[in-house]
Formats: structure tokens, C-alpha cells, sequence
């Protein structure tokens, strides 16, 4: 069993109960005591005697440096996040300028292999278009998927192996993005690319070797970034597996909370009956998509999209239902019957809408829906007359501020009063209502933490909100909305010792210079699982 004493530290330990603390000590994976470092040394003596050190007790002065709970990320796609660096990124790239990164990337390329990538988005590639990829690549199937990960951009080879043709109908939930002629342009958005989605998975699942490069490339992405809990679109039982064997093998750095996916029943009957013993592998809710993205222009608003441009699809649109009223209304009976949690994808503010009204009804027929946390994920358009409901329900609102790098492409789709409105975390706090934060790697362009902080903090909007308000949403927030905040979330004796040393304190640093703060140590249940190098 190991020991540490952090000494000497400016601890932000979000517990109310707990302020101006300097010095923390655990043992095994438990905090046992948080107060000033007189106070802590003493604990530390009556529990191991006057010779701590003799006793084991590892030693560690944070000579003045910032200690939070570990970063919990509410919402990640972890094998993805590792492939999303190491695959081709097209971000950032004009539809001229994929062709000739995708010849240098794949350079022995035989004819019939895929060739794919992902990150392109409509900011810079405005009018993908199968005959792009075609003209180039008359041999290889190419699926390039929108950042988003809600579309896909294919070549004709593709289009012919999903047996896609000017009389296909459009899926229900999805679109087959066509010309002013009915052919289809090779864009593939929502339900329309899940076969490319499923097709991805089982590239990143199905072969061992692939699988753990994946794991290990997201693992330590997430330790350098100080995060020591994720919440993950898992959906497929052998990654589960695979998480229990790295924890038995002791190579898992962090806590995982596994999702199911609710259009993959028979795998999510598995999930849900499969056990999951301890803290480091856990079963997280169901999730369902009740829309798409603003990005695709597919996420359901009250009132259309700002402009046509780009997207081959022109008209009034205002995004998509992923699924039926009648289809959302069984799901959460079946939700609140079987007392499970669940996540509902909702990104526009007619999505959450639909979802609060149908929670509402369910309510008054089975009240203990209140207590189940319905998660209502990303919320990034919400009309403020459904906040006082989302409160009484008693739902969480599980966000991921990544999405605001770009507020001149919100300006673009929504236009400039609705832009204002989005992503309204200020009127959620004020509200009431538990805010969790998260990155959405790699739906969205970052996991660091401090950058996302920095995206909330520094915003020219009445909806910032401050830095350890922040951080509440990335620990305490995260862990009440897996059921896990009296285990982990703040720096509490009894608690998991799941914490992260930063050089500097984010409350305390210019707004616009939250992102320069460097983690230099992640600790995972008393456990240092990253240092960073160089002296502090």
C-alpha cells in the first residue's frame, strides 16, 4: 500500500467544507486527511509515527503550486481519441489540400485498400464533393469523417459498396446529401454514415494489436492532461474486456465509466448485465441521439440555420430528429421503469425541448424518474424557458465548452442573436441545475482541460462563468453525473485520491492565459501516473 503527504500546496479542494487547505495525505488509493501542513504533518505522525518517511510514507513538497481533484471528462470517445492522433487530421485544410495529404500519408497505398481520415469541416473545405476523391483516387475506397464525426465525405467506390444511388432514400435519422440533379454528392450525415461509424469500430475493436495502440496512445494523452476520470462512448463489450484486462494488469491510469449505445440493443443488454467490480471500470448510462450538429446543420433547432452555403442542401433547414416523438417517449417510460440512467444526445434547442416535455409527462406518471440524472448531453442551444423544468426534473446538463473555439462558425450557422444565447452556462448555474464538463475528444479539437476552462472564462458573453466554477463542472459536476460524488470530485478525506498538480492557480491567472498552465503531476488512487519533466 503506498502513502504520500503533498505539502506546501494552494489546494482548491472544491469541498465548501475545506477552504485555504495546503497539504493533503493519503493512503492506498484514499485521501485520509486535507488541512494546513501543520495540521497534516501531525495527522500524518499520529497515524504513522514520528518517522513518516521511515514508515513509507512518500514525501512531496508542491513548493506553492496548485492542487485540484483530477479532471473528470464527462464525455470522450477513448479508442477514437487515440486513433484521431494517429490517423490523418484534416483539419484546418482546403477540399483541394486533402488529396495530396492523403497521398503523402498513405504512400503504398494498393489498390482496393481504405484510405481514411478525419477532421475536415465546411469552414475551410466548403464544397466537398465525391468527384474530388474520385478524380484521384479511382481504385480506393475513401471515407474522410467531418470533425464532428456526425458525417462522413466519401468517394464513388464507397458510395457503390453502401449500394447508394440517385433512388436511394434518405435513412430515417440521416441524410444522403444530393446535387440540384438528385445524385448524391458522396456526403453522408447522421444514420446515413453509420455504416461507416460501425465499420470504424470494428477497425479499432476487432484487432487486438490495433485496439491496445489505441488505448495506450489515449491513456496517456489523458494522464498528460491531468485527467483522471473519463466517461466513455464505449458500445462495445470486447473494449470493455479489454479496459478489465489493463486494470487487472495494473496498466489502467484512469477511471472509465462505460456507455451503451441504445440502437445497439443486443451489445447494450450485455453492458448492462456484465459486472463491474471496483472503481476503475464501471457501467455508465445508456445513450441515445435525439439529433445531430450544428456543424452538419443537422442538430434540430425551433428555427433554421443561417444561410445554405456549403452544404449542398440549401432551403430552410433547421436540422433533424434522429428519432420519433413516439420512439423518445418509449425510451424514457423503459428509462424511468427500469431505473436506469440515460444520455440523451440533444444539441439543439428543439431536441432538449422535446426531450424535457417527454420527461415531463413521464414524471407525472412515475416520479422517480427525478432521481435518475437523465443527462442531457452537449445542450449547446437551450431555450431558457425549459431551465426551471430541466431543474425539476432533476436532470443533468453534461457539456463540452470545446465546441466554443469557433464563434464565428456559431455566428455563421445560428446568426448573431442566437450565437449569444448558445452554450448558456451561466443561466444553467443560475438556474440550479448540476453543469458537468467534458471535451468530447474527438468530437471536438481538445482535451486539455485548462483550454477548455479558458474557453468558459474567458468568453465576451454574459454567460461566462469563472474559473473555479470551472473547475467544479470539470470535477465535482463530472462525478454527480455518473452517481460517483461521494466517492471522487473534490479533495476530501474518505475520498479516492484521484488529483492533479498544475503550476499555477486558474482563479488566479489572466483569463485569456488559463491555457499557458501546465500540469506537472497526475495522481490516479494515491498513485503518481504522470510527472512531467524538468524542474518545478
Amino acid at each position: 500500500m503506498t502513502h504520500m503527504l503533498i505539502t506546501n500546496a494552494r489546494i482548491l479542494t472544491m469541498d465548501d467544507n475545506l477552504p485555504g487547505a495546503e497539504a493533503v495525505l493519503t493512503s492506498g488509493e484514499r485521501i485520509v486527511f486535507t488541512g494546513s501542513t501543520e495540521e497534516t504533518l501531525k495527522a500524518a505522525r499520529g497515524r504513522f509515527g514520528e518517522d513518516i518517511e521511515a514508515a513509507g510514507v512518500t514525501l512531496m513538497n508542491a513548493k506553492g503550486k496548485t492542487l485540484i481533484p483530477g479532471f473528470n471528462d464527462d464525455h470522450v470517445h477513448l479508442l477514437a481519441a487515440g486513433d484521431f492522433h494517429s490517423s490523418p487530421n484534416l483539419a484546418v485544410i482546403s477540399c483541394e489540400q486533402v488529396i495530396p495529404f492523403l497521398k503523402a500519408h498513405y504512400t503504398n497505398a494498393k489498390p482496393g485498400e481504405l484510405l481514411s481520415g478525419s477532421g475536415w469541416d465546411y469552414t475551410t473545405c466548403r464544397m466537398p464533393h465525391k468527384d474530388i476523391l474520385d478524380r484521384s483516387f479511382p481504385e480506393n475506397p475513401v471515407v474522410l469523417f467531418q470533425y464532428s464525426g456526425h458525417g462522413a465525405w466519401v468517394n464513388s467506390l464507397v458510395l457503390k459498396q453502401l449500394k447508394i444511388t440517385r433512388s436511394t432514400p434518405d435513412p430515417e435519422g440521416g441524410m444522403i446529401i444530393r446535387d440540384e440533379s438528385g445524385e448524391p454528392t458522396g456526403i453522408l450525415r447522421e444514420t446515413a454514415a453509420v455504416p461507416l461509424q460501425i465499420m470504424r469500430q470494428k477497425k479499432m475493436n476487432f484487432d487486438g494489436a490495433t485496439r491496445r495502440r489505441l488505448l495506450d496512445q489515449a491513456l496517456k494523452l489523458f494522464r498528460e492532461n491531468g485527467i483522471t476520470s473519463v466517461q466513455d462512448n464505449t458500445w462495445v463489450p470486447i473494449t470493455v474486456s479489454e479496459y478489465k484486462r489493463y486494470r487487472r494488469r495494473g496498466n489502467l491510469s484512469l477511471r472509465i465509466s462505460c456507455w451503451s449505445l441504445g440502437i445497439m440493443p443486443a451489445l447494450a443488454a450485455w453492458m448492462d448485465v456484465t459486472p463491474f467490480p471496483g472503481a476503475m471500470v464501471r457501467r455508465g448510462p445508456r445513450k441515445y441521439f435525439l439529433d445531430g450538429t450544428f456543424s452538419t446543420k443537422t442538430a434540430w433547432l425551433m428555427e433554421p440555420y443561417s444561410g445554405g452555403e456549403g452544404d449542398h442542401s440549401g432551403g430552410m433547414n433547421a436540422g433533424m430528429a434522429a428519432i420519433s416523438q413516439r420512439r423518445l417517449e418509449a425510451i424514457i417510460a423503459e428509462t424511468a421503469l427500469r431505473r436506469r440512467q440515460t444520455a440523451f444526445h440533444a444539441i439543439g434547442d428543439r431536441a432538449v425541448h422535446e426531450l424535457v416535455t417527454a420527461a415531463a409527462r413521464e414524471a407525472e406518471r412515475r416520479p422517480r424518474i427525478r432521481n435518475l440524472r437523465l443527462r442531457i448531453e452537449h445542450a449547446q442551444l437551450v431555450s431558457r424557458e425549459d431551465l426551471p423544468l430541466i431543474r425539476e426534473l432533476g436532470m443533468v446538463m453534461s457539456v463540452q465548452p470545446a465546441a466554443l473555439v469557433s464563434p464565428e462558425k456559431d455566428r455563421a450557422l445560428l446568426g448573431e442573436e442566437r450565437a449569444r444565447q448558445a452554450y448558456p452556462y451561466r443561466s444553467i448555474l443560475d438556474a440550479g441545475i448540476p453543469l458537468a464538463f467534458g471535451s468530447d475528444i474527438p468530437g471536438e479539437s481538445t482535451v486539455n482541460p485548462l483550454r477548455i476552462i479558458e474557453n468558459t472564462v474567458n468568453r465576451d458573453s454574459p454567460e461566462r462563468i469563472t474559473a473555479v466554477e470551472a473547475i467544479r463542472a470539470y470535477t465535482m459536476g463530472s462525478a454527480y453525473a455518473e452517481f460517483m460524488e461521494k466517492e471522487k470530485g473534490s479533495i476530501t478525506p474518505g475520498k479516492l485520491a484521484d488529483m492533479t498538480l498544475l503550476s499555477d492557480d486558474p482563479s488566479a491567472v489572466p483569463a485569456d492565459r488559463i491555457h499557458d498552465i501546465k500540469v506537472l503531476m497526475t495522481i490516479t488512487g494515491g498513485k503518481v501516473v504522470y510527472k512531467s519533466e524538468g524542474p518545478w
